[in-house]
């Protein structure tokens, strides 16, 4: 198992399905815009608002889509299937 941990365009996402097929997994982790301030974000324009930042929020199908919004409990829900089926692969 390889993790990349920051694909932001979809060129990225597509070069690893070309290259690795069916095998690879695309993982997105999401959180709410008040659960980002709440973390100190600020919206920059031209910064928070270019393909590097906002690439992929459209034409990808993302296999799991992960929600961090703090509650732990919520998080660990989420992610046990997604453990379970890396396992899987192993």
């Amino acid at each position: 198992v390889q993790v990349v941990s920051d694909a932001r365009r979809l060129s990225d996402v597509e070069w690893f399905r070309d290259v690795y097929g069916d095998v690879v997994q695309t993982v997105r982790v999401v959180a709410s815009e008040e659960t980002r301030k709440r973390r100190n974000w600020v919206f920059v324009a031209g910064v928070d608002d270019t393909e590097s930042e906002c690439g992929l929020d459209q034409g990808v199908a993302f296999d799991w889509v992960i929600t961090n919004d703090g509650d732990e409990r919520c998080l660990d829900e989420q992610l046990e299937p997604l453990l379970q089926s890396l396992r899987g692969c192993l």
